[in-house]
């Protein structure tokens, strides 16, 4: 759809020249590294994304570095997703200046934007997400709007859902938080089709099969993989104890907490801070009219109001009860939702006002046909100013508050840390400096003589404990660097006599046992 080209080509020309330039640190610069060596992601190992950069890798060679072709690709996926919500918009509504507005306003929103800049997978879970809802809300247009019984055959209905079965398997194999999508899915089809699973069994079971088929084959990668020994082979999950404890995420059990601490005022902060407060009231009255199934939206409405809400909800107390380090992340589709209600109001606001720019008002003879149609023409281009206003607005801002171009800490952390390291050095780190080490020598191809030992390492090898590590090397007379946690270091130099190497300001310096 128009809307949906729009918005990719405006989302991608934004974010194009605010991506990080280079690698980065955390969970960026592993994943900017994990999928060009094939390697294995931490829990849950995001087979999908792992494959799919792998092939971004290739397919992307002309555009610099490794590191910035994965940030690439997120701008991309990110471009994408705001496209499949211009385009939902649309089929709903048939307008597509709204719909445009729409997709822009969960392109300019901070943690998109952010998103958008670094190799992560929630880009990935995103463009799936904002994909099965616009799958989704066909096959519901293509079931009401058939002119046989709601319960017959359609074949074009039935390849949409297959589709679909198809890209859920795939987000399945992307990130745990497509769990979360199966309940609002299943109301939808139950909406739409009350009798579906007892007319239909052989599309529900070829639905099932592809979901099963598909995720199983993609997990798969993970313990074949493992078994080649990769460079970068978290857990090392080659029997099904490992590789449960990777699937499963069990390393970060115990992470839950209330979801409804802070109450509904937390929620409303959350996301007014990302769209701002007369967004949030614009979305209210367009998820009204979606559960009223106010026209044009083509009789779907109560269905994707149904199926909206639900996943509004609850990936939003999930959002809440997961204490992760930057849960922001999480909060990606319910934005997306209301990006979506919030251009549903946008298409009858455009309509009302279309309405009232085409009723004649003066006599023909005071008011000429061709001044009519400037001042009609006129109004229309107002209108759209309105409903463009907000989300070009916010988007030229985000250009310059979000733009991570100026980046380059971690290519410079990077060089001067292997700029200290003598040969033949033995790096103990942890994981927010080992991912960036773990690049240079991967990646780069820097200092094949240098060995990274990360925390996961020192489970993953029977060190159990950092000093019984240090122990174990000190042992091989090999130079002995520790890059540890602020906490961590005094109780250390306690015990061995540690000599700091500086590397660039604000970040991590190098700390050296001398025997």
């Amino acid at each position: 759809m128009v809307s949906g080209i729009g918005t990719f080509v405006v989302a991608l020309a934004l974010y194009w020249p605010t991506l990080m330039p280079g690698v980065g640190f955390w969970d960026t610069a592993e994943f900017q590294t994990v999928g060009p060596v094939l390697g294995i992601a931490h829990p849950t190992g995001f087979p999908s994304y792992v494959l799919l950069t792998w092939a971004a890798n290739i397919l992307l060679s002309p555009f610099g570095a490794t590191a910035y072709r994965m940030n690439l690709t997120s701008a991309i996926l990110v471009a994408g997703a705001a496209a499949f919500v211009a385009a939902t918009i649309q089929r709903l509504t048939g307008r597509a200046i709204p719909a445009l507005a729409g997709g822009l306003l969960l392109a300019g929103a901070p943690i998109t934007w952010w998103t958008a800049e670094r190799a992560d997978p929630h880009a990935f879970h995103l463009f799936l997400s904002t994909l099965l809802l616009w799958l989704l809300v066909a096959w519901a247009q293509r079931v009401r709007t058939a002119p046989a019984s709601t319960e017959a055959a359609d074949p074009t209905a039935d390849r949409l859902l297959l589709v679909a079965s198809a890209v859920y398997a795939v987000a399945l194999a992307n990130h745990a938080l497509t769990v979360l999508l199966a309940p609002g899915i299943l109301i939808v089809l139950l909406a739409v089709q009350p009798r579906l699973f007892v007319r239909r069994p052989r599309l529900v079971a070829a639905c099932a099969g592809l979901i099963v088929g598909l995720t199983a084959l993609f997990y798969a990668y993970i313990p074949l993989r493992a078994a080649m020994d990769p460079p970068l082979d978290y857990a090392h999950p080659t029997t099904l104890g490992r590789f449960a404890y990777l699937v499963l995420g069990l390393q970060f059990r115990g992470l839950l907490q209330n979801p409804l601490s802070g109450g509904l005022s937390a929620v409303v902060e959350i996301f007014a801070a990302q769209l701002g407060a007369a967004v949030l009231v614009v979305a209210l009255v367009g998820l009204g009219m979606v559960l009223l199934g106010r026209a044009p939206l083509r009789g779907v409405g109560p269905p994707v109001a149904l199926l909206t809400v639900t996943w509004f909800a609850i990936v939003t107390l999930f959002a809440r009860a997961y204490n992760d380090g930057f849960p922001d992340r999480y909060y990606l589709v319910p934005l997306a939702i209301v990006a979506l209600w919030a251009g549903v109001a946008g298409a009858l606001a455009w309509d009302a006002a279309a309405a009232l720019i085409n009723r004649p008002r003066l006599p023909a003879r005071r008011w000429p046909p061709r001044r009519t149609r400037l001042l009609r023409g006129a109004g229309a281009l107002l209108a759209a100013a309105l409903v463009l206003g907000l989300p070009v607005q916010r988007a030229i801002a985000g250009q310059a508050v979000q733009s991570a171009a100026a980046d380059t800490q971690g290519a410079r952390w990077l060089d001067a840390a292997y700029a200290i390291l003598p040969h033949d050095a033995v790096v103990i780190s942890w994981w927010s400096y080992s991912t960036t080490l773990w690049y240079g020598r991967w990646i780069e191809g820097r200092r094949p003589d240098v060995e990274i030992v990360d925390d996961r390492n020192i489970l993953d090898d029977g060190y159990q404990t950092v000093q019984r590590a240090i122990a174990h090397f000190e042992a091989t007379g090999r130079p002995i660097f520790l890059i540890r946690q602020p906490q961590e270091i005094g109780p250390l130099s306690a015990e061995y006599r540690l000599v700091q190497h500086d590397t660039i300001p604000g970040l991590s310096p190098l700390w050296e046992i001398v025997r």
